[in-house]
C-alpha cells in the first residue's frame, strides 16, 4: 500500500502565534510553495501544510492518520468507490486527514487552499463528527503545467450539515482530475456549491452516497468554458436507504471552442423507498462553435419514488435579444443579462465576493466572444 512517503511540506503545527515573517524560516519547500499563509488548511503538492488557528480540527498526512488509528487502512481502499477511484487510490503518493470533532458548529467559512508546482496524485479524507455544522471552502491555485488527479473522500456523520463550496480554478493544470465522495449518515444534509472556472482540461466528479435514513444533499454547480477547454462533468447521486431527499441542478456557459459533457446521474436501490430525487442540466452555447452535451441517467429499482430530470442544450434567441435591445440596452449589455440571469439562480447562494468574481469572468466570456464573432464576420442581431 501506498501510504508511506516522503513529505515535501512540514509536518502540520499552529503556527497561529507567528507572524509571516517568523513562519517562513519553518518552511523546508520554497517560500512560494506553502502560499496562502492566511488561509485556514493549505496543502501544497498534495501534502498537509499549514493549518492556522483551528485547535479544535485534526490535520495530518494520510499516513500518519493511518499509524495513529484515526484511519484504517479499508476505508483507503473500500467497495463505495468505483473503478475511476480505484485508479486513484492505487497510485496516489500523498494525501491528508482532517477531522472535524463531534458537535461543532461555526457559522464562519473555513478555507482549504491547495497549491501545487508539479505533478502529484493525493488520495484525503474528510470526517465530520455527529451533531456539527461547518462550511467549508476550498480552491487550487496551480503554477506550471502540471498534471494533478486529486481524490477526497468525505464522511459525514449523523445530523451533521456541511456547505463545501468547491472553485476549480486551475487554469495552468495540464490535466485536472477532481474528485469528491460524500457518504452521509442518517438526518445528515449536504450543500455543494461547485464552481467550474475557464482552465484547460478539466474532469471532475461529485459522488453523493446516502447510507442513512433522511439524508438531503443538494448540489449547485456551474461551469464555465471560453476558449479550446474540454470540461467533463459527472454528478452521482446513489439512495440505498428510505426517505433520502436530493435536488441537483447545473448551468454550463460555452464559448468559442469549449465543449463540455455533464452527466447527471440518480440511482435508487431496492430499498430505498420514500425518495425524492430530482436532476435539471442547462447548457448555454455562445458561440456556434462550442459544443455541449448533458447526459441523464435514472436507475430505478423501486416504485415508491418520486424523481424526474431535465435537460436543455440552447443558444441566445435573438427574440430576446430583440427585446432588450429594444428597451435601451446595446447588444453586448443585452446579452451580459441573458447569461448573468440564466446562470444567477446557481450562483445566488454563494458569497457576495465569490458570486461577484464568476459574473466578472461570465461577462469576460461573453466580451471575448463578441470579439470573435466581429473577427469572423457574423452578423450581430438588429
Amino acid at each position: 500500500m501506498p501510504i508511506s512517503s516522503t513529505h515535501d511540506s512540514p509536518s502540520v503545527k499552529s503556527y497561529t502565534p507567528l507572524r509571516e515573517e517568523e513562519i517562513v524560516p519553518l518552511l523546508r519547500t520554497r517560500r512560494e510553495g506553502c502560499a496562502g499563509m492566511q488561509r485556514n488548511v493549505t496543502t501544497h503538492n498534495g501534502s498537509p501544510c499549514r493549518l492556522l488557528g483551528l485547535s479544535a480540527f485534526t490535520f495530518l498526512p494520510i499516513e500518519g492518520a493511518v499509524s495513529e488509528g484515526i484511519v484504517r487502512e479499508e476505508e483507503l481502499f473500500t467497495e463505495e468507490y468505483d473503478k475511476m477511484n480505484a485508479i486513484n487510490q492505487g497510485y496516489f503518493n500523498d494525501g491528508f486527514y482532517l477531522g472535524i470533532p463531534p458537535k461543532f458548529n461555526d457559522e464562519k467559512m473555513f478555507t482549504l487552499l491547495h497549491t501545487a508546482e508539479r505533478d502529484f496524485n493525493a488520495r484525503n479524507i474528510i470526517k465530520i463528527g455527529s451533531n456539527s455544522s461547518v462550511k467549508l471552502l476550498e480552491n487550487f491555485v496551480m503554477t506550471g503545467n502540471i498534471n494533478v488527479s486529486h481524490g477526497t473522500v468525505i464522511r459525514l456523520g449523523e445530523n451533521s450539515t456541511l456547505h463545501l463550496y468547491l472553485l476549480e480554478d486551475d487554469v495552468s493544470t495540464e490535466l485536472s482530475y477532481v474528485e469528491r465522495t460524500v457518504i452521509m449518515e442518517r438526518y445528515s444534509s449536504l450543500h455543494v456549491h461547485h464552481l467550474v472556472l475557464p482552465g484547460r482540461k478539466s474532469i471532475s466528479r461529485i459522488r453523493v452516497i446516502q447510507t442513512g435514513e433522511h439524508a438531503e444533499s443538494r448540489y449547485y454547480g456551474a461551469a464555465i468554458g471560453k476558449e479550446k477547454e474540454h470540461l467533463d462533468l459527472e454528478v452521482f447521486t446513489d439512495h440505498r436507504v428510505p426517505n433520502g431527499r436530493n435536488d441537483t441542478s447545473f448551468k454550463g456557459i460555452l464559448g468559442e471552442s469549449s465543449s463540455l459533457i455533464f452527466r447527471g446521474f440518480i440511482r435508487i436501490g431496492e430499498m430505498a423507498r420514500n425518495v425524492e430525487s430530482f436532476l435539471l442540466a442547462n447548457l448555454l452555447l455562445l458561440s456556434d462553435r462550442a459544443v455541449g452535451n448533458a447526459l441523464p441517467v435514472l436507475e430505478i429499482y423501486n416504485g415508491e419514488v418520486r424523481a424526474k430530470h431535465g435537460e436543455t442544450v440552447s443558444t441566445i434567441s435573438e427574440d430576446e435579444m430583440f427585446y432588450l435591445m429594444s428597451r435601451g440596452l446595446d447588444r453586448v449589455q443585452a446579452k451580459k443579462a441573458i447569461v448573468e440571469g440564466f446562470i444567477s439562480p446557481v450562483i445566488y447562494p454563494l458569497p457576495e465576493d465569490i458570486s461577484r468574481k464568476y459574473l466578472e469572468i461570465v461577462e469576460e466570456v461573453v466580451g471575448s466572444d463578441d470579439v470573435e464573432q466581429d473577427k469572423r464576420g457574423f452578423p450581430h442581431p438588429e
